[in-house]
C-alpha cells in the first residue's frame, strides 16, 4: 500500500520529469546515422549538420531572428547578444536579469517583467527598454492581494497562487493572466458507473484517494476550480476580466506557454478539463474580443504545447497517454507522444506523426507548409547524460518526411525558424555539474519543392 508521502513526491517527480522534456541545453552534434525517419535506409549525404552558434559555458536560449533573417539576438547568461547566423561577429548589447528575451517587431526594444510579494500582496512590474540597454521605462506596475488555492489535501497537497502571468500579446501593449478559484464541487470516482461523478461539496464523504480502503470503490479526485482569463492592459494598468475557461483541478498543466493568435484576436493554452473521464489535458481557444472559449481536443490523456499556423487557422499540439487511470492529465513518462493538428473551430482535428514510443515536438515554418520536429526515447536525463535526438522535417500535413540530422544532447527545446524559412536555430539542453547548460545551433534547410496541404489550404 502506498503512503501519502510516498504518492505525493511520486506526483512531484512525475511533474519534473514532464517539465524538464520541455524546458529551453551543451552538447556534442553527432554525423548524421544513414537512416530515413521511415527506418528505410539513405544516403548521409542527403542529411545536413548542425553548427554552433552560441556554444559556450554561459548558458544561452531564446533566439530571435530580425526580420532580414541576417542577426540573431539571444540571450547568454544575463546578457542580451547578437550575432550573424553562422556565429560570427557577435556582440553583447545590454546586461539585464530575466529568463527569456521579448522584443518588438523591428527588433529595437526588448521587455520584460517582474513579480514581488510583501505583506500579503503581490506586486507586477512591467518594463521596456532599448536594445542597447538604454532608456529602461516600467510600463506599468499592478498589486493585488496574494491569494492562493488548494486541491484540499486530495492529491499530491498541491497549493497555487491563484493568479498566473503568462505572455505578452504580439503588439506588447497586454499581458495575458489566468485565475483559478473554487466552484464548491468536488469529483469522486463511482466504480458502478466506471466514470467520476461530480458532486456539491458536503454531499458526500470526503474519501481519499489513498484510502486505506485500497483502490476499490469510490475516490475523491480534487476540488473543483474553475479558470478563468484575463488581461492586463498595459496602457490603462488594469486587470480586465475575458472570460471562462475550463473546470478543473489546481494541479495546472506541464503544458507549455499560452501562446497569442498572429491577429492577437485568439489565445490558445493549456487546461486541466474535468468530466467523467477524470481530468485531463486539453487545449482551449479564448476570443479576447468575445470572452467565448472552446475546448479543442477531447483527448483522454495530455494535449499540450500549442503553436499557432501563421494564418491563425489552425493549432498544432502534442498529445501525451495518461500514466494513471485517476487523473490522466498526468501523462506517461515511459511512454510516446506524437504531433497533431486542429482547426480552432475543433474541427479537422488529425495526427501527424506516429513513431512507436518516441516523443516529438514540433515546429511550423513562417509559410506554414513545413515542420520541423524533434524526435527522442523519453527518460529521465542525470548529470552529464546524453541521448542521440533525431531532427526531422516533414509538410504541413505530415506528408514528404525527412530526416535532417541526429544531435547527441539531453533535450532539444525550442527551434526558431528564420523570416524566409531558409534556417533554423535550434536550442539545446543539458543538465552538467554547475547547473542547467543550454546552447544554440544553426541548421541550413535542404531546398525542397513544398507540397499542397489538403486539409489546411
Amino acid at each position: 500500500m502506498l503512503s501519502r508521502k510516498t504518492f505525493t513526491i511520486g506526483i512531484i517527480l512525475v511533474a519534473v520529469l514532464g517539465i524538464s522534456a520541455c524546458i529551453e541545453t551543451n552538447h556534442e552534434v553527432k554525423a548524421p546515422v544513414a537512416v530515413t525517419s521511415a527506418n528505410e535506409p539513405t544516403d548521409a549525404n542527403n542529411q545536413v549538420e548542425a553548427t554552433p552558434v552560441a556554444d559556450t559555458s554561459a548558458d544561452e536560449r531564446s533566439p530571435v531572428w530580425s526580420p532580414d533573417g541576417g542577426k540573431i539576438f539571444f540571450k547568454s547568461g544575463d546578457w542580451i547578444c547578437v550575432c550573424d547566423p553562422d556565429g560570427s561577429h557577435i556582440e553583447k548589447v545590454a546586461e539585464i536579469e530575466w529568463n527569456s528575451l521579448v522584443m518588438d517587431s523591428d527588433m529595437k526594444r526588448a521587455f520584460y517583467s517582474n513579480i514581488t510579494s510583501n505583506e500579503g500582496r503581490v506586486t507586477y512590474q512591467a518594463y521596456a527598454m532599448n536594445i542597447d540597454g538604454k532608456n529602461l521605462t516600467k510600463i506599468a506596475s499592478l498589486t493585488l492581494e496574494d491569494e492562493y488555492v488548494d486541491d484540499g489535501g486530495y492529491i499530491g497537497c498541491t497549493r497555487m497562487s491563484a493568479y498566473e502571468m503568462h505572455s505578452w500579446s504580439p503588439d506588447r501593449t497586454e499581458i495575458f493572466f489566468t485565475r483559478l478559484e473554487e466552484t464548491d464541487y468536488t469529483w469522486v470516482w463511482r466504480e458502478e458507473e466506471g466514470e467520476w461523478v461530480r458532486y456539491r461539496a458536503g454531499t458526500e464523504p470526503s474519501i481519499s484517494v489513498l484510502d486505506e480502503r485500497g483502490w476499490e470503490g469510490q475516490k475523491l479526485i480534487a476540488k473543483e476550480h474553475l479558470k478563468t482569463a484575463w488581461v492586463w492592459d498595459l496602457e490603462e494598468n488594469e486587470l480586465r476580466f475575458i472570460g471562462n475557461l475550463s473546470y478543473g483541478i489546481v494541479h495546472g498543466t506541464l503544458g507549455g506557454p499560452v501562446v497569442w493568435s498572429p491577429d492577437s484576436k485568439y489565445v490558445a493554452l493549456p487546461c486541466n478539463d474535468l468530466s467523467e473521464a477524470g481530468s485531463t489535458g486539453q487545449i482551449f481557444v479564448i476570443n479576447m474580443e468575445t470572452g467565448e472559449s472552446r475546448r479543442l481536443t477531447s483527448f483522454v490523456g495530455s494535449s499540450t504545447w500549442p503553436r499557432w499556423s501563421p494564418d491563425g487557422k489552425m493549432i498544432m499540439y502534442v498529445r501525451m497517454p495518461p500514466k494513471y487511470w485517476w487523473s490522466p492529465y498526468i501523462d506517461n513518462s515511459d511512454e510516446g507522444s506524437d504531433i497533431w493538428v486542429v482547426d480552432i473551430d475543433g474541427s479537422n482535428e488529425k495526427q501527424l506523426t506516429d513513431i512507436p514510443l518516441n516523443r516529438e515536438e514540433g515546429f511550423l515554418r513562417p509559410d506554414g507548409k513545413r515542420i520541423v520536429y524533434a524526435s527522442w526515447k523519453p527518460g529521465f536525463m542525470g548529470v552529464d547524460e546524453t541521448r542521440e535526438i533525431n531532427v526531422l522535417m516533414m509538410n504541413g500535413d505530415g506528408g514528404d518526411e525527412r530526416l535532417l540530422t541526429t544531435i547527441t544532447t539531453g533535450f532539444i527545446v525550442r527551434m526558431v525558424w528564420s523570416p524566409d524559412g531558409s534556417k533554423i536555430a535550434v536550442v539545446t539542453w543539458e543538465s552538467g555539474e554547475d547547473g542547467i547548460d543550454r546552447d544554440i545551433y544553426m541548421i541550413d534547410m535542404p531546398a525542397t519543392e513544398d507540397v499542397k496541404n489538403e486539409n489546411h489550404t
